[in-house]
């Protein structure tokens, strides 16, 4: 019974990394020119890493020779990080009122957000934006509605983290398994 808890909830990080990584990835590649927000960036980076710490814990399942401590700890940093990501978006997206609104102040808020934008080219003239298509169709909803996906799954998967950290701390307390194994939730 509880290693159907453990490996049920391993899957769930495992989903919820994987999406994190996802989305951005995609916000990233919508990046025309200049860097990569390091709000992106770092929401990347988050997503690897909850992968990768899942990818350990689902192995852990099977295999006794990792320490349960040791990933709870990992598990612990992973979720810090996924939190980090999806405040730092949070921040980073909080001039933009909608995704989805038309009105030209929401516009202008979502064409010159850099997490949005595609990165923009500063020439005498201004700023231009790679916020439209050839076609001049707004990309902008779109690329927000990403955004706003990402700092989502990555406040679950703070949550999902946290839970998976208590879960274990408490069965290690009670000494469940005869070791301090996170993997008998």
């Amino acid at each position: 019974m509880l290693s159907v808890i453990g490996i049920a909830l391993r899957t769930v990080l495992l989903l919820i990394a994987s999406v994190v990584l996802g989305l951005s990835i995609t916000l990233a590649r919508h990046q025309v020119t200049g860097e990569v927000p390091p709000q992106t960036a770092f929401g990347t980076f988050a997503g690897a890493a909850g992968f990768f710490a899942s990818v350990i814990g689902m192995a852990a399942l099977w295999f006794d020779s990792i320490n349960g401590k040791g990933l709870m700890g990992l598990d612990a940093v992973v979720s810090f990080l996924h939190l980090a990501a999806a405040v730092s978006l949070t921040v980073a997206l909080q001039t933009v009122s909608s995704c989805t609104a038309m009105d030209p102040e929401s516009q202008y808020d979502r064409y010159y957000n850099k997490i949005l934008n595609g990165g923009c080219d500063h020439t005498n003239q201004g700023s231009i934006c790679y916020g439209v298509d050839s076609y001049g169709e707004d990309l902008t909803p779109g690329r927000c509605e990403t955004a706003q996906a990402d700092y989502v799954f990555e406040y679950i998967g703070f949550i999902f983290g946290v839970a998976m950290v208590c879960l274990g701390y408490v069965f290690n307390r009670r000494g469940r398994g005869g070791t301090t194994d996170i993997n008998m939730i």
